[in-house]
């Protein structure tokens, strides 16, 4: 067996393997529209841009791939450090009731839902045929326990 390389530059496949090996790569420059601004010459109907530059699906009266300028701002971060204000505390006096009963929405069926399951399997061994139908209305109390448990996570549906 040939030893792989260890380097994270070098190819996973060698060349020979590829069927794309002889065919140049397509390399998509992402330049932004200040950018672009910049480099663009006064009298553009004079200058050909190099081979490299040019816009492939030009055929097709496609424009050129233009991207927004990166916005600052960022998603991860309200940039409160503090919990400050009437509004920040009437949200924890208002959440922290509503996650302490999901918590014990979620622990009641969870215990009820392993009741029934434990009551329902008692004494069952014919694992071949069906269960009989006082043990499967049984499990139907384990299959509702299963949708408040999801309900207590946030799910929408009952």
């Amino acid at each position: 067996m040939a030893e792989s390389p260890t380097d994270l530059e070098s190819p996973l496949l060698p060349h020979s393997y590829s069927s794309f090996a002889s065919e140049p790569e397509f390399i998509v420059d992402i330049t932004t529209e200040e950018q672009q601004e910049q480099h663009q010459p006064d009298n553009p109907s004079e200058v050909q841009p190099p081979s490299d530059e040019r816009n492939p699906f030009d055929f097709l009266g496609a424009s050129p791939l233009s991207l927004p300028p990166p916005t600052p701002a960022d998603p991860f971060r309200n940039h409160t450090l503090n919990i400050e204000g009437f509004y920040e505390w009437a949200k924890i006096i208002i959440c922290l009731p509503i996650a302490v009963v999901r918590l014990v929405v979620f622990g009641l069926c969870l215990a009820i839902g392993y009741v029934a399951t434990k009551v329902a399997l008692v004494g069952w061994k014919d694992r071949q045929c069906p269960m009989p139908r006082w043990r499967g209305g049984l499990m139907w109390i384990t299959r509702l326990c299963s949708r408040f448990i999801l309900f207590s996570f946030g799910s929408d549906f009952l």
